[in-house]
């Protein structure tokens, strides 16, 4: 309850997007309700062809709250392969960890067609840990397995 105003900075640092090689520095911190939160981002690309890339990205946050157990941190990682099989049709999958909750890890896995300009098709399986937030009310985690397929269409004058 109650208005919170924070006061937050942020530093950033990003290696030119031409290079085989990128690598993309973040940091913020300040006041966050009653106490802080830092956070240290960083993601580093690898683009082995025109058409694999590889990524890998870890983000740190350290919560600092006037709250009973709340000094904690809580760190966040995601590794990503993306593979063009033409401009119209791509690959995309990503690995996650979280260590905010007992053994979570996630899979995600996306085939996208591109069949027309602005309308797509997406092929998209997701399997692992369901991801809470830090509330201490949180339900139990769960296992899930989720396969969805949307498709896009879009209409022209």
């Amino acid at each position: 309850m109650g208005v919170y105003n924070w006061t937050r900075h942020q530093f950033t640092y990003g290696s030119p997007e031409d290079r085989r090689l990128t690598v993309r520095f973040f940091e913020r911190f300040g006041s966050y309700y009653n106490g802080s939160l830092n956070e240290l981002r960083v993601r580093a690309s690898y683009r082995a062809n025109e058409r694999l890339s590889f990524s890998v990205g870890p983000q740190w946050n350290r919560f600092r709250l006037p709250i009973v157990d709340g000094n904690f941190s809580v760190v966040f990682g995601a590794l990503e392969t993306d593979y063009s099989f033409s401009r119209f049709l791509s690959l995309s999958t990503i690995l996650q960890v979280d260590t905010a909750n007992a053994q979570a890890a996630s899979a995600n896995i996306r085939l996208r067609w591109n069949y027309r300009p602005d309308s797509d098709l997406y092929v998209i399986y997701t399997a692992g840990q369901k991801f809470a937030s830090l509330a201490a009310t949180n339900p139990a985690q769960f296992y899930e397995n989720r396969f969805v397929v949307k498709y896009t269409y879009s209409f022209r004058p």
